[in-house]
């Protein structure tokens, strides 16, 4: 609640100071961010606890990770002796 006050004493403030067009655009986009980040931030914290990781999925992906890096050292080593 606090803070609310002193958001609304800045701006009472800004606006008696009869500031530019730019400046308030200014103003506005970064406190939209602002907002954007705290609500983004909370969606996060909300939903962590949904996207714990299952076990059989990483496990999968670990086979899916052996595999592309044995392709690719197959690859590598085909090259090698297709160079000389």
């Amino acid at each position: 609640m606090e803070t609310a006050r002193e958001l609304v004493s800045f701006i009472r403030e800004m606006l008696s100071q009869k500031p530019s067009r730019g400046l308030l655009k200014v103003y506005l986009v970064g406190s939209i961010l602002a907002v954007l980040g705290s609500v983004l931030g909370l969606l996060e914290l909300v939903l962590q606890p949904f996207t714990a990781d299952d076990p059989e999925m990483s496990s999968l992906m670990i086979r899916q990770d052996k595999r592309k890096l044995s392709e690719i050292t197959l690859r590598s080593s085909a090259k090698r002796t297709h160079a000389f």
